[in-house]
């Protein structure tokens, strides 16, 4: 559409009354136009009413008549012309509000939302990564397993302090010489649960070979191919070890936790014999423990 066209005598005169004469003409609302042009409606009502003394500095303001020219096929440049003059003529009644830069026309600059939801996903992964990393969850000692570990040492610990008071009665008496049994030679190695006790048998600095609760009753047969398997557990009072089916000294001190422990029938046998009596020594010389409490105690965490 020419100048004089849109400048016809019985035509409207402002630069905002064309526009929205242009818009009624096409049958489109305010909001279409702010949603084509990104401009906001607010200041298109200000443009069509003529009321510029709330309007942007005159770049922005004529960037927003630009948008809206084109959005209705009228001529932009003129119409941002003819709407500068305009606020030229009111520029000495009121200030011009202070207005961020602003590019209507040019949405790809926005910064995307996906790409801040894929690096808030990538840190909540992360996250959780490391927590189940700390947890122990991937080494199978994780926070259940140290917790049943931790109520069953309570239950031990309770076990052993009565022992001491029933040692002591059992030592006042005098006790008749005793045979230290012969101890086992050699032979498969086995593992009894007298209670419900977590275990981790594997090759030293090698692949586990069993990792789980043993219920009270149940066994394990240490592989006889196994080369040098090595225990973990938290609970060394809940087994007890036989070596060709006798039995040996426990693996460790009650509610202690051993790590690395050797279940070598050599290793096994050779606690026995440091840990049995001499022959012909009286019983009374030896801590008698209280029934169902080991009597003899290894100290010893093997390590590698």
């Amino acid at each position: 559409m020419d100048e004089m066209g849109e400048r016809a005598a019985d035509g409207p005169t402002t630069v905002g009354a064309r526009l929205r004469a242009a818009r009624e003409a096409r049958g489109q609302s305010l909001d279409e136009i702010g949603k084509q042009t990104r401009v906001p409606v607010r200041h298109l009502v200000q443009i069509e009413d003529g009321r510029l003394e709330g309007l942007p500095a005159a770049p922005y303001s004529a960037g927003f008549v630009k948008a809206y020219a084109r959005a209705v096929d009228l001529d932009p440049v003129l119409l941002s012309q003819d709407f500068r003059s305009e606020l030229a003529q009111v520029s000495h009644d009121s200030p011009r509000v202070t207005y961020e830069p602003y590019e209507p026309a040019d949405p790809v600059r926005l910064p995307p939302r996906l790409l801040a939801i894929v690096a808030l996903v990538i840190a909540v992964v992360l996250a959780a990564g490391y927590g189940i990393w700390r947890s122990g969850m991937m080494t199978g000692e994780g926070a259940n397993a140290r917790a049943e570990l931790a109520a069953n040492g309570d239950q031990a610990n309770q076990t052993a302090a009565a022992a001491p008071a029933a040692t002591a009665t059992a030592n006042t008496a005098p006790q008749p010489a005793v045979q230290a049994p012969a101890p086992p030679t050699g032979g498969p190695v086995q593992l009894v649960a007298v209670q419900p006790t977590w275990v981790k048998i594997s090759e030293r600095n090698g692949p586990t070979l069993f990792m789980g609760v043993l219920d009270k009753g149940k066994t394990y047969d240490v592989p006889a191919t196994a080369v040098d398997p090595v225990i973990r557990t938290g609970r060394p009072e809940g087994l007890t070890v036989t070596v060709g089916g006798k039995p040996v000294a426990p693996l460790g001190k009650p509610a202690h936790t051993i790590s690395n422990v050797s279940l070598k029938a050599a290793a096994l046998v050779a606690g026995v014999a440091a840990s049995a009596p001499a022959a012909g020594q009286p019983a009374a010389s030896q801590p008698q423990a209280a029934p169902g409490t080991p009597s003899a105690f290894r100290d010893g965490t093997q390590g590698d």
